[in-house]
């Protein structure tokens, strides 16, 4: 009887443990999505102030466009730096920008640099205001599923 109840004593710790470690498991990828979200969010929040400050006639150009009629406004090099970025932890690359009448929907992928992560990609709507030509604050649409 004793080696009965030790057992089920044993067997309920175990599953204690094992929803403890599920819970944390659980709160490590919730975080790691928020880190996610938010590094898009300042890639997008980088990308609107480098158009709005140094090339405001890309606003109204989809990106297939910006090869040839965005060089009205900016070299090739600066183009490819818009599109991508380098940085400590990995970088980022536009993948898509849509502009409408009144706004821009803005595709944007992560590129980790650790093989750990998998590129992620987010969309944004970006509002545009005329009378000078700008960008507004980026909204976040939300994450558009795992680049392949």
């Amino acid at each position: 009887m004793a080696l009965g109840a030790s057992l089920l004593v044993l067997l309920g710790s175990l599953s204690l443990q094992t929803v403890a470690l599920q819970s944390h498991l659980g709160q490590a990828v919730s975080q790691e999505l928020r880190q996610q979200e938010d590094k898009l969010a300042s890639a997008a929040q980088q990308l609107v102030a480098d158009l709005n400050r140094f090339h405001p006639c890309l606003l109204r150009l989809p990106l297939a466009s910006w090869p040839q009629q965005g060089l009205a406004c900016a070299t090739p090099e600066q183009l490819d730096a818009l599109q991508r970025v380098e940085q400590p932890g990995g970088g980022w690359q536009l993948i898509a920008w849509r502009p409408g009448l009144a706004s821009a929907e803005v595709l944007i992928e992560l590129r980790p640099s650790e093989p750990r992560f998998v590129a992620r990609r987010g969309a944004f709507a970006v509002a545009l205001r005329d009378e000078p030509l700008q960008a507004q604050f980026p909204r976040l649409l939300g994450l558009r599923g795992v680049a392949p």
